[in-house]
């Protein structure tokens, strides 16, 4: 795992070779929070992710050469953000009890207000 050095601006071709690993990781680690979330991984990949969530914030405080490398990077922030989203928010209801692995998503509210008990039979 390449960490980002954040010393003075990347060039754009060291920049666009780090974003792309990053990419790529991110990719990777949604397949293995899918595999995760759908029962076929007992244990969810947390370290992976920690060590994803530490690239992506230097990431974001690295310095770039290019107005074009720095918007790519503030992209690939942002869709890091929208995943890291979906995924927090899925570990949580599965430590709340209220999603299993392999069912589909459950609304946690309704429109007529009713909430939603948690699984018991786990």
């Amino acid at each position: 795992m390449a960490t980002v050095n954040s010393k003075g601006p990347l060039g754009s071709d060291r920049a666009a070779q780090q974003m792309l690993a990053i990419e790529s990781r991110i990719e990777h680690l949604r397949r293995k929070f899918q595999m995760y979330f759908n029962g076929f991984d007992r244990v969810p990949p947390l370290t992976e992710y920690d060590a994803l969530k530490r690239d992506v914030r230097d990431l974001q405080q690295t310095g770039f050469a290019t107005q074009q490398a720095r918007f790519k990077a503030q992209n690939l922030v942002a869709r890091f953000q929208v995943q890291r989203s979906m995924w927090d928010r899925e570990l949580v209801r599965r430590e709340e009890g209220l999603a299993r692995p392999g069912q589909a998503p459950v609304k946690s509210h309704g429109r007529d207000g009713k909430s939603i008990e948690p699984i018991d039979d786990l």
